[in-house]
């Protein structure tokens, strides 16, 4: 059994350094945290090189299995790992139908026929000139998948696709499939009749202008006007000599949008974000914006994460100088949940597997949107990866952390005594 507790102590010290503008990011007092890496006794062996993880309870057991995406070549394409009271057993061959060998640079789980079970939507990158179009794997009720994309999702080869988001866009009550595209290609928007099958309205609903790649997306109400609203991440910075920002898409009536960046966005942007999600990190009841941007060339633009502030109407400042320390660098994917207890969200974050290898983060909050970093623990080294999951994994109440990466992918249980339910 390869476990492994370590106990890390994190003190602020030095506020209000120069560097990075690091200010106000001020801790109760000393920190703990206790992980166990227990990758040995939880997870199989494996050598995959994993792009992305999703979780979801696929067979309806109560607890949280976990969808890997992997590159071509590898023994299966997408894994399906089923939780077996916190241990996970590869079932792929028998739950995951064949997917020609694209790569599936994205997925989301969703119920998109409204029967009670969690169906996948992959985004099938592919490569320039070729593909595979985006894919929709139905779950037959336990956890068994059928492609039927063919009857589904209809009409049009996408190439390139990078991001997948279910969301209902147009308050019906059923879930609509939003796709962010590379440069060259829209993004789409697909409509959800309500029995699961999808037509392409993207021409009409979203408001495209000039080609951008987008590489991550999410979707909820920042404005607190009962409609959802897209976050989307431009994957480059510069694309034809022309600067890209994220982008906020604003959903002006039942799932038309209208890009209002400039109107709610008013601060310089660096790019190259492979992750964004909307989540409340002040407590204020309204939804900010959390992103990964990973380093990019030229070497003048960080890779640092940021964090928008929400004043309460879906306008954004930017301020990642002062909430956030300065080493959240090289970060690729994050999640959030309640580490310790503490009724605020923290955000666990991996950064980019490269030599030499910079440590994944915790960043702890202080409850009012301030964070610290502190270094999470693999055994054998901190090797980073490419997707993470922060999750409640064991049926214990509190969040874990699965990290997927090429070699093994990694878990680390939770054993902060003072860690509940996210």
């Amino acid at each position: 059994m390869r476990s492994l507790l370590l106990r890390l102590t994190a003190v602020m010290v030095g506020l209000g350094l120069a560097i990075g503008g690091f200010g106000g990011a001020q801790p109760r007092g000393p920190v703990t945290t206790d992980f166990a890496d227990e990758t040995g006794s939880r997870l199989q062996p494996d050598r995959d090189r994993s792009f992305w993880v999703r979780p979801g309870d696929i067979d309806k057991d109560g607890d949280l299995d976990l969808i890997v995406g992997n590159r071509p070549g590898d023994p299966a394409l997408i894994r399906a790992m089923i939780n077996q009271q916190g241990r996970f057993e590869n079932d792929s061959a028998r739950r995951i139908p064949a997917i020609p060998s694209q790569l599936p640079f994205g997925a989301d789980l969703g119920d998109i026929d409204r029967d009670g079970d969690l169906d996948i939507a992959l985004a099938m990158g592919g490569g320039q000139g070729g593909g595979e179009p985006d894919r929709l794997l139905v779950n037959l009720g336990n956890g068994l998948f059928q492609d039927e994309t063919a009857n589904r999702l209809p009409g049009v080869v996408i190439n390139r696709s990078f991001v997948a988001r279910f969301c209902d866009v147009d308050s019906d009550g059923d879930l609509d499939l939003f796709v962010g595209t590379q440069a060259g290609e829209p993004a789409r928007l697909w409509m959800n009749d309500g029995t699961g099958r999808y037509s392409d309205e993207s021409g009409s609903r979203l408001q495209q202008v000039g080609a951008f790649s987008l590489a991550a997306a999410d979707c909820a109400d920042p404005d607190r006007d009962n409609d959802n609203d897209l976050v989307v991440g431009t994957g480059e910075p510069t694309q034809g000599g022309v600067n890209q920002v994220n982008r906020v898409w604003i959903n002006s009536n039942r799932g038309f949008f209208t890009d209002e960046t400039a109107y709610r966005v008013s601060f310089e942007q660096g790019t190259n974000t492979l992750s964004m999600k909307y989540l409340d990190v002040d407590g204020d009841g309204d939804l900010d914006v959390f992103a990964c941007n990973n380093p990019i060339t030229p070497p003048t633009i960080a890779g640092r994460a940021v964090l928008w502030i929400n004043n309460g109407k879906g306008f954004f400042s930017d301020e990642t100088a002062l909430r956030l320390p300065f080493g959240v660098f090289n970060c690729v994917d994050f999640d959030y949940a309640d580490f310790d207890g503490d009724k605020d969200l923290d955000i666990a974050m991996v950064r980019v597997q490269q030599t030499p290898q910079a440590p994944s983060l915790l960043l702890m909050n202080d409850g009012r949107g301030y964070f610290i970093a502190i270094d999470l623990p693999v055994e054998g080294g901190n090797e980073g990866g490419n997707g993470i999951v922060f999750k409640d994994l064991t049926g214990d109440g509190k969040p874990d952390i699965y990290i997927a990466r090429v070699g093994q992918d990694v878990l680390l249980v939770n054993r902060n005594p003072g860690a509940s339910r996210p």
